[in-house]
């Protein structure tokens, strides 16, 4: 009953968590902050061709992906390809089987 109490309460504060941020803008405010970013990337890119400087897109672009890959998910996607290649091989196998006994 207890444990009942502690979800209950983290909940409810993670939801006051949520209605304070919208209603105070903060979602607003990251939003404008990357479209004033964008304005200023699209001004430097239409000084650049009236400079007549080389234009590379790249340059102008914010890499917003990040690589969450370390050793661990590195060992994950190991074992899952092995996985995925025995299940094949022992299912292929086991159909093989099964046709020939068929004809």
């Amino acid at each position: 009953m207890k444990k009942v109490y502690i979800v209950l309460i983290v909940l409810f504060t993670i939801f006051i968590y949520i209605f304070i941020s919208s209603t105070s803008g903060y979602y607003e405010y990251s939003n404008n902050n990357k479209t004033v970013f964008t304005e200023e990337k699209i001004q430097e890119f239409e000084k650049d061709i009236a400079e007549g400087k080389n234009i590379n897109i790249n340059n102008y672009l914010k890499n917003e992906s990040k690589d969450y890959r370390n050793n661990i998910t590195n060992l994950g996607d190991d074992l899952s390809e092995f996985i995925n290649k025995t299940v094949n091989f022992i299912l292929k196998g086991g159909f093989k089987i099964i046709e020939k006994i068929i004809n």
